[in-house]
């Protein structure tokens, strides 16, 4: 019977230490990720900027628009996907019922755009 109970306890920190293993490399994945899209939303800008004219209001239009992508790809690069958990954090404690209506209302859209 302690035999058994001892073989269990090693069975159980077996699967913990899994279990934080695979955690871990979830959370470097995500974090790698993160930093690959900031580079490729940054990139995507770039192509952007360099297909429109400069001198047009769509020019500008479009320029305002990619200098707002460079600072989101910079932030994604800098923060990861941490820094994202925690602002939506901030925003989520901060604005409860706007939070909620957000998601209910995009639950709604969700559910209408899915075709059985």
């Amino acid at each position: 019977m302690e035999q058994d109970m001892k073989h269990m306890a090693d069975r159980a920190k077996q699967a913990g230490s899994s279990i934080q293993d695979a955690i871990h490399d979830t959370a470097t994945s995500a974090e790698h990720m993160a930093k690959r899209a900031g580079d490729a939303v940054g990139s995507a800008a770039d192509h952007v900027r360099d297909r429109l004219p400069k001198d047009s209001a769509a020019g500008e239009a479009a320029d305002t628009v990619v200098r707002k992508v460079k600072e989101t790809s910079v932030y994604l690069q800098e923060q990861g996907i941490g820094g994202v958990v925690e602002d939506l954090e901030i925003l989520i404690r901060r604005y409860p019922l706007q939070t909620l209506l957000l998601g209910l209302g995009c639950g709604y859209l969700l559910s209408r755009a899915r075709t059985d």
